[in-house]
């Protein structure tokens, strides 16, 4: 399994807060079953704007770590961006990474409200070659009230991440129903922890997955949590 979507990187955003903490993070996800995780600190103009310089500096420390420890697992390069109308300058002028440096670009929306042009920027990405991957839409209020609101996303060519512990009612009940509607219609691409830390999310794992199990095939399980997400890391297409 890789995982979509981790604040793994320490003292960079509302993650990891220290080396030590990172390092029990990638212990968790290596018992876990996960051989890959694509870090994804949060770019949010005027608030968190790490360099890709600087990602790309801390994902090979921590590499270089991991290996020194023998723990069986690899970080690749990634961000989640905060949607913006100046998006697609961002990928263009190299400020932000897409997931492993493919043209897969993880980006979320603000919790409440709804972004008027979303569909335009969702067609904007693809135009230019890009393939968008809209982070943990159950918790987005506009969605968990009406979760076909995806349909047309995915239709201009947008892929759904939903959050793991987000089955078994991490994020609240809304959530959590909306999640099991993703699954339950075939709505869902990948999954990612979205861990900001060592235990919360880890702990939650073996329950949340029994869960997810119930809700789709085991073909379907393997393909958002093991193909699709080795399609991304290889840039390879996901239909």
């Amino acid at each position: 399994m890789i995982d979509m979507h981790c604040h793994i990187i320490p003292a960079i955003d509302d993650g990891s807060k220290s080396v030590t903490e990172t390092f029990n993070m990638a212990i968790a996800a290596a018992n876990m079953g996960y051989k890959g995780i694509f870090a994804t600190p949060h770019y949010i103009e005027d608030r968190h704007e790490t360099s890709c310089k600087d990602i790309e500096n801390s994902v090979e420390v921590l590499n270089k770590m991991l290996k020194e420890k023998n723990i069986d697992l690899k970080i690749y390069v990634g961000n989640e961006i905060y949607v913006c109308n100046n998006l697609l300058e961002l990928l263009q002028e190299n400020k932000v990474f897409t997931l492993g440096k493919s043209k897969y670009v993880l980006f979320e929306l603000p919790f409440n409200g709804e972004v008027l042009n979303l569909k335009q920027i969702i067609s904007e990405l693809g135009h230019i070659g890009y393939i968008p991957i809209l982070a943990h839409p159950e918790r987005y209020e506009f969605i968990f009230n009406d979760y076909k609101k995806v349909i047309p996303l995915i239709e201009e060519g947008a892929l759904i991440q939903i959050n793991l512990a987000s089955i078994v009612g991490y994020y609240g009940s809304k959530s959590q129903k909306c999640a099991e509607k993703l699954l339950k219609n075939n709505l869902v691409h990948f999954i990612g922890t979205d861990s900001h830390d060592s235990t919360s999310i880890y702990s939650n794992f073996e329950k949340a997955m029994k869960k997810i199990s119930k809700k789709v095939s085991n073909d379907k399980l393997n393909e958002i949590l093991v193909e699709n997400p080795n399609r991304v890391l290889n840039d390879k297409p996901i239909y």
